[in-house]
């Protein structure tokens, strides 16, 4: 079976059925807003709320969802569309449960901001005074505040996903995660910048656990969902609830695996749209803390150098990603916003604190959350007559100009999440040449045009600039009106070059990855010719650069950038062995072939077996309890995983890499036909 594999990045596209299974009718949601308000109509926003969402899953990248508005208490509509489980029939209600990703991390900032109004912590004592276990390598861990943890600006790497998206609970992801932070150095000064990092909310999951005395789960579920009403909301699905939302595979339409999100703290709960509206308004209403928490809560908290000057795009407050989302700021309303995604969930949660709004939107499968919630709420503002009457007037339009010569320093190479950069001017046509490395050389992306405002315009009307603030060179992105930006890169410059020998031209196969882990992956490394002693950790489509500090490690040098890792490689057993997070990997080189008649057995847990077959043919494998087996092929797309479906035999083409997982003293009995 054919399957999308992630090369440090989730992708997964699935197929939908195209009609709906609403437990709650179009009716009954009007008949609700018309006991609320007889004046009040929500038709314009109904329709806008269902084309937007049909028009998601019809695009194929969603299998169904679920949305719901509350107005001062009332929960005015709600609707499910498509199927929950095709198999069974079983349409989307209002009580089906999906994973709601980082939304989840409102949750955990909520449950601090409570046991700081109980004085059982303070948000600005180093971490290590509630959760005396927590160490690493970097000793500037010890001035990390709680609340750095709550506004990204810990300065911790970015996300441990070992088991994070599991076919099944892991019982010990907070123990393997405090084990990677011991191992572990900070990529930038705590306090300094804030940068999405889901690293900070798992950590907070520990500490509320520490202090509390009661699992995150149990703590949630005392505090939070029960004083909000939420019925239908718990820390990973209801045990046994046959009423989840499941992700269809795009290319065959199979069932993929239920999801449980270890990564509780970050993301992990599974909810309803109506009941995150029910916390939104429980938060408005104080139920969940007091006026004066909620204002420390939804203030902006990034950090002093997040950007130059001007708003961070992601304003951050304890836990938000915006407590004041542009687009509506402009329009003189506040709009809390959180958004959350998974391999298998897409959610959005808008809060209004003044017109006592919350609308909330969660898809199972890909689609822009963040463009159909906008959608949404600005049809509900206009169709109550909410937006404040001000006259704006249109700033004139930019014209081409000369790039100045004070740029000319900007030219080079920038680093980002994902990417490694090459800046270059074109002066005859006043244009900036945006490239970036594909693994073997620079190719352009786009070439944008400088405007007489200072700003290089790109196709989508945001604007791209530069910056030498805080002692180093920045490329910015901002909104095509509004003065938010994000620092999109920064720059890189080669000093006193490494010899990268040992990462170049890698492909890298996990000889630890767990029977459970949904998050399928291998990884590469190499050389990046134009800028000596840096080497680039991704594959695919994903080239983070990193600045090596000897022959066999990598240091993080972007502390713009999120979800960092730490390459090393050390020796064992004569060969050479990669650590990342809390995976370890072999060169896939030094994979030896599957020899005739060989037995393959598992000599110790979390040490799989991995084989290159030398001939194409039928592969097929008798599979013990609680085992797996995956195959990759030669270039290292993910070809076959038994854990999405078991088969007698498969194709398989010579070069592929078959990996065995199981429990110590597992067998793998095989048969080969070529």
């Amino acid at each position: 079976m054919k399957r999308k594999i992630m090369i440090w990045g989730f992708c997964l596209t699935l197929m939908v059925l195209m009609f709906s299974g609403c437990a709650t009718t179009p009716l009954q949601s009007q008949s609700q807003s018309q006991n609320q308000s007889q004046n009040q109509s929500y038709e314009k926003t109904i329709v806008t709320a269902r084309t937007e969402i049909w028009k998601a899953i019809s695009g194929g990248g969603a299998s169904s969802a679920t949305v719901a508005i509350m107005d001062n208490g009332k929960i005015v509509y709600e609707e499910g569309f498509a199927m929950a489980n095709r198999g069974d029939a079983v349409g989307v209600n209002t009580s089906t449960q999906f994973n709601i990703g980082s939304v989840s991390k409102i949750f955990t900032a909520a449950a601090v901001m409570q046991l700081v109004e109980a004085g059982q912590v303070d948000l600005d004592k180093p971490v290590v005074d509630y959760v005396p276990d927590f160490t690493m390598q970097d000793s500037r861990y010890k001035n990390i505040t709680v609340r750095m943890l709550l506004n990204h600006s810990s300065g911790l790497p970015g996300t441990d996903i070992y088991n994070g998206f599991a076919a099944a609970v892991d019982p010990d992801f907070l123990a393997t995660f405090m084990v990677y932070l011991a191992n572990s150095n900070l990529k930038d000064d705590p306090g300094v910048v804030s940068v999405y990092c889901n690293d900070g909310f798992t950590l907070a999951e520990v500490l509320i656990e520490k202090v509390s005395g009661q699992s995150y789960a149990e703590y949630l579920n005392e505090n939070l969902f029960a004083k909000a009403g939420m019925e239908d909301s718990s820390c990973y699905f209801k045990p046994d609830n046959p009423n989840i939302a499941l992700k269809y595979d795009n290319d065959d339409g199979s069932a993929l695996p239920a999801e449980y999100v270890n990564l509780m703290g970050t993301g992990g709960i599974s909810s309803t749209a109506a009941d995150l509206c029910r916390f939104g308004n429980a938060l408005l209403t104080n139920k969940i803390m007091t006026a004066e928490s909620f204002s420390e809560y939804t203030s902006p908290q990034y950090a002093p150098e997040t950007v130059p000057s001007g708003t961070p795009i992601t304003n951050y407050g304890l836990g938000w990603d915006m407590v004041a989302v542009a687009d509506f700021a402009e329009q003189g309303i506040q709009v809390l916003s959180k958004n959350g995604g998974t391999l298998q969930f897409n959610s959005q949660l808008y809060v209004l604190p003044e017109q006592g709004l919350s609308v909330a939107v969660i898809f199972a499968g890909a689609a822009d959350t963040t463009t159909i919630t906008n959608a949404i709420t600005q049809a509900l503002l206009e169709e109550q007559e909410a937006l404040p009457g001000s006259e704006t007037s249109a700033a004139a339009a930019p014209n081409p100009a000369a790039i100045p010569d004070q740029l000319n320093s900007f030219a080079g190479y920038y680093g980002a999440n994902g990417s490694t950069i090459k800046v270059e001017f074109d002066r005859q046509n006043n244009t900036m040449n945006y490239k970036k490395f594909n693994g073997s050389e620079f190719v352009s992306t786009g070439a944008y045009a400088y405007m007489d405002d200072g700003y290089f315009y790109m196709a989508s009307g945001n604007r791209l600039s530069f910056s030498d603030s805080f002692g180093q060179k920045l490329i910015l992105q901002t909104l095509p009106t509004a003065d938010y930006s994000l620092v999109v890169a920064q720059g890189i410059t080669s000093v006193n070059p490494v010899d990268t020998q040992n990462f170049a031209n890698k492909w890298w196969i996990p000889t630890n990855f767990s029977a459970i882990d949904l998050n399928t992956f291998v990884a590469a490394t190499g050389s990046i010719p134009e800028l000596p002693g840096f080497i680039y950790f991704g594959g695919d489509d994903t080239f983070t650069p990193y600045r090596l500090k000897d022959g066999n490690t990598a240091e993080m040098i972007l502390p713009y950038a999120r979800d960092l890792v730490e390459p090393r490689i050390s020796e064992v057993n004569g060969k050479k062995v990669l650590n990342m997070m809390s995976y370890t990997f072999i060169d896939a080189q030094d994979v030896t072939a599957l020899a005739k008649d060989e037995t393959i057995s598992i000599a110790k847990a979390n040490e799989n077996q991995v084989r290159k077959l030398d001939a194409d043919g039928m592969f097929g494998v008798t599979m013990p309890e609680g085992g797996r087996v995956i195959i990759f092929a030669p270039d290292f797309t993910l070809s076959y995983d038994s854990l999405y479906a078991v088969a007698e035999s498969v194709p398989v083409t010579a070069g592929s890499y078959v990996m065995f997982i199981g429990n110590e003293g597992d067998q793998f009995p095989y048969q080969f036909s070529f």
